[in-house]
């Protein structure tokens, strides 16, 4: 009889605990974890700056952009602190599918560019580069991930390029652009005071 109540609650707990949380986490877009939306907030550039100066963050950001570029959006988590400046030429604020998102996050210490090309070298379309005296990993076919939304519009696949100044890194996803556009961002970016 116990061995018979014992099968009933584990049967009971499969149905109405374990599956249940199995189907929400493979919903579209849900990604097994929290959203980044989730997690951060909607701030401003002033704001950013702000944050990172609690943190002794130097923020970098391009001070030209392509294709009518401008910058739509600005989410911030701070504990730890992330960034993530979002560019559109469509207006779109969504990082996920715009056409150009930069985040900005603490590493530690700065990769130097021998060991970035070390990591390139174990990569497929990926290449280490030296720009104003940054080391920056170029990755012509970074993986988009398992966002549904993403993946929908840039397909498996877009150009990402990481810097890495003053032990932040700024990785930048840029789907509609080209390798030597991106390039041109970087050699572009510049320290924000205010």
């Amino acid at each position: 009889m116990r061995r018979a109540i014992k099968s009933l609650i584990v049967t009971l707990a499969t149905l109405f605990i374990i599956i249940p949380i199995f189907v929400l986490q493979s919903l579209p877009g849900s990604g097994g974890g929290p959203d980044f939306y989730g997690t951060s907030r909607y701030v401003s550039l002033n704001e950013t700056i702000n944050v990172a100066k609690q943190y002794n963050l130097s923020i970098y950001l391009p001070s030209e952009l392509p294709n009518d570029f401008e910058r739509t959006a600005i989410y911030l988590k701070d504990g730890p602190f992330i960034a993530i400046v979002v560019y559109s030429a469509e207006g779109n604020k969504d990082y996920k599918t715009a056409e150009l998102v930069i985040q900005i996050s603490p590493g530690g210490s700065s990769p130097t560019y021998s060991e970035l090309e070390s990591i390139a070298a174990s990569m497929l379309f990926a290449r280490a580069i030296e720009i104003n005296s940054w080391p920056v990993l170029v990755n012509e076919k970074a993986s988009t991930g398992g966002d549904v939304e993403t993946k929908k519009k840039w397909g498996d696949y877009f150009l990402l390029v990481t810097v890495y100044i003053e032990g932040v890194s700024f990785s930048m996803t840029c789907p509609t652009l080209t390798t030597n556009e991106a390039i041109l961002i970087v050699e572009n970016l510049y320290l924000l005071t205010e």
